[in-house]
């Protein structure tokens, strides 16, 4: 009874706990909190379209885009896990004022939009493939720029390791790894290691959200980008991911317009709020030095 006993204690660990957590995570969507905000383009005086789109894979999206811009460039933002497109709107507003036709979407399963799982990015890079396919359909050639936080900024990454019709990215506290954030996460919040819950935790969380958790290696991934400039922002008191880590992100372009910055005082995905002048300066930077500065200035002072 005893031997009995230990055996099914050792299986609810490390089995039945990392499959429950796995199932809690792809299940889940835009956390409460966020769905009592209410925020719009409207609150920074821009005109916008609420739209649905569709992702590259089928899932119907919600949207809000933000058109009338005369430039032959266009951006498409992303949030985070458990967060919706109010997250990064202050920055969806910041490029339309300078002069980008915008476009910021509810990933699936989050926000207004459709769909039954979470896959930390992976399938949500089909979400931003569809995002630059309707950019390019109000305006058939224009370039896309691919901006995200956090989830958002590896489904850029991975997005535009696809497509090559994508110009850049701006990745803005990705994880390098999904190996890496789980095996992390687990030391940094539970004090466990690897072995054996995280393996687990990686192989349902690949089994439930339907990919291999070993093609999630943004490093490699970056790789199969090639000469196409990437920002890489990371914030230095950030210990969900690192600055360190994205880093070697970075490391990882071929492109001599590629840049690394890091904001002082910055956690997860806070850059833009810890130093909004800065981060503003550093994209607009980035973008012109990438050939990608719009026509002219068009849109709210």
């Amino acid at each position: 009874m005893l031997l009995g006993l230990v055996i099914a204690v050792v299986l609810v660990v490390t089995v039945g706990l990392p499959y429950l957590l796995a199932r809690l995570v792809t299940r889940a969507g835009t956390r409460p909190m966020d769905r009592e905000l209410t925020s719009s383009p409207a609150d920074y005086g821009l005109e916008f379209e609420e739209v649905s789109l569709s992702s590259t894979d089928g899932v119907s999206l919600s949207g809000w885009f933000l058109g009338g811009a005369s430039s032959d460039v266009a951006i498409a933002c992303g949030h985070g896990l458990f967060r919706s497109r109010r997250e990064v709107l202050d920055r969806a507003a910041f490029f339309r004022q300078q002069g980008y036709d915008t476009l910021v979407v509810d990933f699936r399963r989050h926000g207004d939009s459709e769909g039954d799982k979470v896959s930390l990015g992976f399938h949500e890079r089909q979400d931003l493939l569809g995002a630059a396919e309707f950019l390019r359909s109000q305006k058939p050639g224009r370039k896309v720029v691919l901006y995200g936080v956090s989830m958002g900024a590896a489904a850029s990454l991975l997005a535009a390791a696809e497509s090559t019709e994508i110009a850049a990215v701006i990745a803005d506290s990705s994880f390098s790894s999904l190996e890496h954030t789980v095996v992390h996460h687990l030391d940094l919040l539970f004090g466990l290691p690897r072995f054996p819950i995280g393996s687990s935790l990686l192989f349902f969380l690949g089994m439930q959200a339907d990919f291999d958790p070993e093609e999630f290696d943004l490093a490699r991934v970056i790789g199969a980008i090639g000469d196409r400039p990437i920002l890489i922002v990371a914030g230095e008191d950030d210990r969900r991911m690192p600055a360190e880590l994205q880093r070697q992100l970075w490391a990882a372009s071929t492109n001599e317009q590629s840049r690394f910055h890091s904001f002082p005082g910055a956690s997860h995905g806070a850059a833009y709020r810890t130093d909004p002048d800065g981060y503003e300066a550093l994209v607009t930077e980035f973008l012109s030095a990438a050939g990608l500065a719009p026509k002219a200035q068009v849109g709210a002072p």
